[in-house]
């Protein structure tokens, strides 16, 4: 028994220390070892030895690396061709840019097409008149004197530009104008009428650039103005005469009628030639 238990310790400190160059090795019986020795809490060699290899395996058998994991996790393999891998939204992979553009526009749709959203789209916005205060250079002259008393009488095309900021169209009905003579401070006189009846559709959302409204101008000159504009030297130089212009449009939407007004001052030429790019006397 000594011998045997001597040989069992040499294998174990072999084993543990890793200097065992045998290939195989021998099953140890003890034979004649006592239940309650201390030693019996010791194993044969044959049923306790593990190679590390057999360990690992049996520490990640049945899983395989997880797909999106980045190589630091598992999925069981049996669940392989079940689980889906997770990819990032901002993957290229899946057109970012354009899942957001058609997700958009189904919001968009699913909005407009409640009840809540045909309400949103159905309540009136502003229809807004603007104009960049441009100065009129030609006018038609249809007569002009300095005796027996001073006057001039021209026409000419104004626009002025209107936005629609709804989501349907707005029909435009008729544009008036009521034209005064800011020749001085203090001068309030009308001096003239612009029209237009033409109807004209504005197209919903649109910027007052895309929707310019003619109207055609008839102003009269009397006084000191009007011999302003005929002196000599309107040979030689452009006189202007500053107008104020009070607009008024029509519109008209789900035959409902509405009026937006606006009011810009502009320089009007008033020579007899009445071409102010030009000093030439016709």
């Amino acid at each position: 028994m000594g011998r045997s238990l001597q040989e069992f310790w040499e294998t174990v400190k072999r084993k543990v220390s890793g200097n065992d160059s045998t290939a195989t090795y021998e099953p140890i019986r003890v034979d004649s070892e006592p239940e309650n020795s201390e030693y019996g809490a010791f194993e044969s060699p044959s049923t306790s030895t593990r190679s590390p290899t057999q360990g690992y395996t049996e520490l990640m058998g049945g899983s395989v690396p997880c797909p999106s994991c980045k190589g630091s996790g598992r999925i069981p393999k049996e669940m392989e061709e079940t689980l889906v891998a997770l990819i990032p939204f901002d993957d290229e992979r899946l057109k970012p840019k354009r899942t957001f553009y058609l997700c958009s526009h189904w919001d968009r749709d699913m909005h407009f097409s409640s009840p809540a959203g045909r309400f949103f789209m159905l309540v009136p916005r502003a229809v807004e008149l603007s104009s960049t205060n441009f100065a009129i250079d030609n006018v038609n002259v249809e007569g002009h004197a300095i005796q027996p008393q001073a006057y001039i009488k021209f026409n000419f095309m104004n626009h002025i530009n209107v936005s629609n900021a709804n989501y349907y169209n707005v029909q435009v009905v008729n544009t008036t104008a009521q034209i005064v003579s800011k020749f001085t401070p203090r001068e309030h006189d009308t001096v003239g009428m612009g029209f237009n009846s033409t109807h004209m559709t504005i197209s919903p959302l649109s910027l007052s650039e895309n929707n310019m409204i003619l109207f055609n101008s008839t102003v009269t000159l009397t006084d000191i103005a009007a011999e302003y504009c005929q002196q000599s030297y309107s040979r030689l130089t452009a006189l202007y005469v500053n107008m104020q212009f009070d607009i008024v449009v029509s519109f008209l939407y789900f035959n409902h009628r509405e009026q937006a007004s606006f009011t810009t001052v502009q320089p009007v030429c008033c020579i007899p030639t009445g071409n102010c790019t030009s000093t030439a006397w016709i």
